[in-house]
C-alpha cells in the first residue's frame, strides 16, 4: 500500500494540509516544522505523483533564480548565494532553474511565458535594472534580493547595510578609532553597475561623517597587489593619522592585509579592520579580522520563502532587511582613549 499524505501527517504530527504545503511551497512554514516534515517523508519513503501535482496544482513547482553571472575571481563571491538559494528552495520542496547567461531578459521571457517557472527571483541587481520592467510586464510573482533605485513595486529583500555600517564605525569609535577610511570594490571589477556595492558605499561614508562630522575617505580597488597597492597609497596620503579600515571587498580582503604587513603594519595593534561580508573569510583570515556577518544563508531562506508566498498569492513587505550581527575576532584600542567630541 502507498503512502499518502495523512500518514506523513501522522507520523510528523502536523495536519495534511500542513505537510500539502511543505510539498507545494504554498505558504511560509516555519524552517523547524519543514524538517520535522520532510524528515517524516523520507522515513516513511512517501512519493507524489509530480504530474498530477502539476494538473491540480497548475503549477511548476519549479522557480527561477535570475543572476548574471561574473566571470574570474569575482565568480567565488557569488557561490555562497547560489548554494544558499539552492538549499533554500530544496528546503521548502522547489526545484530551481538557473537563468545565468548573458541575455537575461530574453531567458526570463521564455521562463516565464512558457510556464516553466511559478516565480523568479532576480539577483545581482543592478540600480536601473532592466529585469524590473520585464518582470512586471510579465505579471510574474517576484523577489528582488537587493534594492535597486526604482524596484516598480516589486518586493525587496536586502541586507540592512545603513545598520552593517552604523555597527561597524561604532565599534571602531568605541576602541577610540578617529581616523577610519572606507575600501570598496571598483565597479568594473563586479561586472556591473550593482545597487549593493553603491548601497554600502554610501551606508558606511554617511556613517563616518555622522561619527565625526568630518569628511570621510574611500578608495575602491580590485583583488589585484597592484590595485590594492595605488588604493592604500591614496587613502594613507590623504590621511597619515589612519589607525583603521572598514573592507567591503571580500576577494580584495586578502591582498589588503598582506600589503599592510608588509608595509609594517601590525594589525591588529598598529591598524584595526573591521570587513563587512561573510564569515568564511574572516574565519581563516592571517592576520585575523572583526567582521559585520552578511550572511547569504538568511537572505536566501528569506527570499525563497518571501517567493512561495507570493506565488499563492499574499500581499508582502515592499522590503525586508536582514539584520547584520558583528564578530569581534581582532581589534585594538587606541591608547590613551580620545574622549568623544
Amino acid at each position: 500500500m502507498s503512502v499518502t499524505i495523512q500518514d506523513v501527517a501522522r507520523h510528523a504530527g502536523v495536519s495534511p494540509s500542513t505537510v500539502s504545503y511543505v510539498l507545494n511551497g504554498n505558504r511560509s512554514i516555519s524552517p523547524k516544522t519543514i524538517a520535522r516534515v520532510r524528515r517524516s517523508i523520507d522515513a516513511l519513503g512517501y512519493q507524489r505523483h509530480a504530474g498530477a501535482r502539476s494538473v491540480r496544482a497548475g503549477r511548476s513547482g519549479v522557480i527561477a533564480m535570475s543572476m548574471p553571472m561574473v566571470h574570474g575571481r569575482r565568480s567565488a563571491v557569488q557561490m555562497p548565494h547560489i548554494w544558499a538559494i539552492l538549499t533554500a528552495a530544496q528546503g521548502v520542496g522547489l526545484k530551481v532553474l538557473a537563468l545565468t547567461d548573458d541575455d537575461g531578459e530574453t531567458a526570463l521571457r521564455e521562463a516565464v511565458g512558457s510556464a516553466m517557472v511559478d516565480g523568479v527571483i532576480a539577483m545581482e541587481l543592478q540600480r536601473q535594472d532592466p529585469r524590473i520592467a520585464l518582470l512586471k510586464e510579465l505579471k510574474c510573482p517576484a523577489i528582488l534580493v537587493g534594492s535597486p533605485d526604482d524596484p516598480q513595486g516589486l518586493p525587496c529583500v536586502d541586507f540592512d547595510f545603513p545598520a552593517a555600517a552604523s555597527m561597524a564605525v561604532a565599534h571602531l569609535r568605541d576602541l577610540g578609532h578617529r581616523h577610519v577610511a572606507y575600501v570598496g570594490p571598483i565597479s568594473a571589477a563586479l561586472g556591473h553597475d550593482v545597487a549593493y556595492a553603491a548601497h554600502a558605499r554610501e551606508a558606511v561614508l554617511a556613517a563616518l561623517r555622522d561619527a565625526t562630522g568630518d569628511v570621510a575617505f574611500s578608495v575602491d580597488c580590485d583583488a589585484t597587489p597592484f590595485s590594492v597597492a595605488g588604493a592604500l597609497g591614496r587613502l594613507l596620503g590623504q590621511e597619515p593619522g589612519l589607525t583603521a579600515l572598514i573592507v567591503y571587498n571580500e576577494r580584495a580582503m586578502p591582498v589588503v592585509l598582506h600589503h599592510l604587513t608588509g608595509l609594517g603594519y601590525r594589525i591588529p595593534q598598529d591598524m584595526s579592520v573591521v570587513g563587512i561580508g561573510y564569515d568564511d573569510e574572516a574565519e581563516c583570515s592571517v592576520p585575523p579580522f572583526s567582521s559585520v556577518s552578511l550572511a547569504a544563508g538568511d537572505i536566501a531562506q528569506t527570499a525563497v520563502l518571501s517567493l512561495a508566498r507570493r506565488i499563492a498569492g499574499e500581499t508582502l513587505p515592499a522590503h525586508v532587511s536582514i539584520s547584520p550581527v558583528l564578530n569581534v575576532r581582532a581589534s585594538t584600542a587606541r591608547s590613551p582613549k580620545p574622549s568623544r567630541p
